[in-house]
């Protein structure tokens, strides 16, 4: 049977089906304007419609808080319940946990059938997946751990798959998800040690909650980033590299409206999202693991971790990229550290001389068969294409703009009179501001936001006046929702209309 979980961007949105290569990208995307619900409370960055730019913004700002979320059926494409390995037989159990803010989470728990188990208490694997996959990722775990007596426990994350909420956090309140799993596990009377093993997102998630659990018996940190504003910012880097001739404002600028509109969509602030500072603070045992050819996140993310961590740590390099197949002695590697670090006892594992140890066919030719990294792409394409928009729009020459002649310039829309922004003229250039600055910060914010004239002119000056930079206005601009200047605003330097 062909893959198939399906790809949606929000609950509502627009939806497609396996198998992943033969999706269309600006469907994906959601480019057609869809919204996920719960967003009410925000209205769509500038007129969308009208603004391509706008728009570019909008899908960047979701590729980060509200990825294409997998849509999948636990009936169809979760394998078996049930199922024997080595003459000993295993389950599914599928479940439900609340979150401290309300959320239902859905799980699966991978282990032996009571009659089956070795022991009354025996540990456990969570594995977390990253922003654009889900819990079916965990099945590549299964003919690892269960073989070693190592249960495997898996949770979409909020946000995430089939578990509620409308947004991700990459680690910052997925942390809240870890810990009400392991309440559970803890809760159970089944589980002696407790292992962690994430996958970019997921990995993160790792770190960020390592310092808050010293009892975690070590955990596995495949591609984790080290710090979410340095990725955001490598990502815009990648595009000048890539030959899209972009100034270093644009990026800075970019990356500053993101963390702001993430602030207020999402309730938490980027800049908290910062793995490499709880390095410091973190003792669980922990083998960090990149590929070499990674561009998503480089593999310079994984060696600062790793040099920054406190506890006992280890790095394993290997050929392959984000989302490419795990080699085997990855693998063998990673169960040997879980294997030392959760105290599994020998007389617990399977018979390996057993003809079919190791092996679940359903799992291993399947459902998860190049499904896998189908998913994983999901996340890198995703925010690569929406950067690439948010910033090519202006500079292949498509967006308009830039004149005084209002709207078909792409002007922004004028104040009302009931606007509550403040409505002081700015200083002029004669004021104190230097003519060339103000030319240069007019020229540079239509660059970015498409818009020029006496917006432009307006945001700029009223920036430079309280001290700030053009940066500052461009924030000011999108905070205000894309507004024009107060009513009978008169630009000072009509000369400067036209840039």
């Amino acid at each position: 049977r062909r893959w198939g979980v399906a790809c949606r961007v929000a609950k509502g949105g627009s939806r497609a089906r396996g198998p992943f290569p033969e999706l269309c990208w600006p469907e994906v995307m959601g480019l057609g304007g869809s919204k996920a619900k719960g967003d009410e409370e925000e209205e769509t960055i500038g007129e969308a419609s009208s603004n391509p730019l706008a728009q570019g913004y909008e899908d960047l700002v979701n590729a980060i808080i509200r990825p294409p979320r997998m849509e999948y059926s636990i009936k169809d494409d979760m394998g078996p319940a049930t199922f024997s390995l080595c003459g000993k037989r295993f389950c599914r159990e599928d479940l439900e946990i609340e979150n401290k803010r309300g959320l239902k989470l859905v799980c699966s728990w991978w282990k032996f059938t009571p009659e089956d188990a070795p022991a009354e208490q025996l540990p456990v694997v969570i594995y977390m997946h990253g922003n654009a996959s889900c819990r079916i990722a965990a099945f590549e775990l299964l003919r690892h751990l269960l073989p070693v007596a190592i249960s495997v426990f898996a949770l979409d994350f909020a946000g995430s798959g089939l578990s509620g909420g409308e947004h991700v956090s990459l680690g910052y309140y997925e942390q809240e998800d870890v810990e009400a799993v392991i309440g559970h596990l803890r809760a159970s009377g089944t589980v002696s040690t407790v292992g962690l093993w994430g996958h970019s997102m997921g990995a993160a998630t790792a770190l960020l909650y390592a310092d808050r659990d010293p009892s975690i018996a070590g955990m596995i940190v495949d591609s984790a980033f080290s710090d979410l504003m340095v990725l955001i910012n490598e990502f815009g880097q990648n595009i000048r590299e890539q030959g899209l001739r972009v100034p270093g404002f644009a990026i800075s600028a970019a990356v500053g409206m993101i963390s702001r509109s993430v602030r207020k969509r999402a309730k938490f602030n980027p800049k908290d999202v910062s793995p490499i500072a709880n390095g410091d603070k973190a003792f669980i045992p922990a083998l960090f693991a990149h590929g070499k050819d990674d561009a998503f996140i480089r593999p310079s993310h994984s060696e600062q971790l790793h040099a920054n961590y406190s506890g006992d740590k280890e790095l394993v390099l290997f050929d392959g990229d984000h989302n490419s197949t795990r080699p085997d002695f990855l693998f063998t590697r990673a169960v040997t550290f879980l294997y030392q670090r959760l105290g599994v006892q020998e007389s617990h594992c399977l018979d390996s001389t057993s003809p079919t140890h190791g092996s679940v066919p359903q799992f291993d030719n399947g459902l998860f068969a190049g499904g896998a990294a189908a998913v994983h792409n999901a996340e890198e394409e995703m925010m690569r294409q929406a950067l690439m928009m948010s910033l090519n729009e202006h500079y292949d020459g498509r967006s308009g703009g830039g004149t005084a002649s209002g709207a078909a310039a792409g002007e922004a829309r004028p104040q009302s009179a009931g606007d509550n922004r403040p409505v002081a003229q700015p200083a002029t250039a004669q004021g104190g501001i230097p003519m060339n600055e103000l030319k240069q910060g007019i020229v540079q914010f239509h660059a970015v936001t498409g818009v020029g004239g006496v917006t432009a002119q307006y945001y700029v000056e009223a920036a430079l006046a309280d001290g700030g930079s053009v940066e500052h206005a461009i924030e000011r601009y999108f905070d205000s929702d894309c507004g024009g200047p107060p009513p009978g605003y008169q630009p000072p330097t009509p000369e400067f209309l036209a840039l």
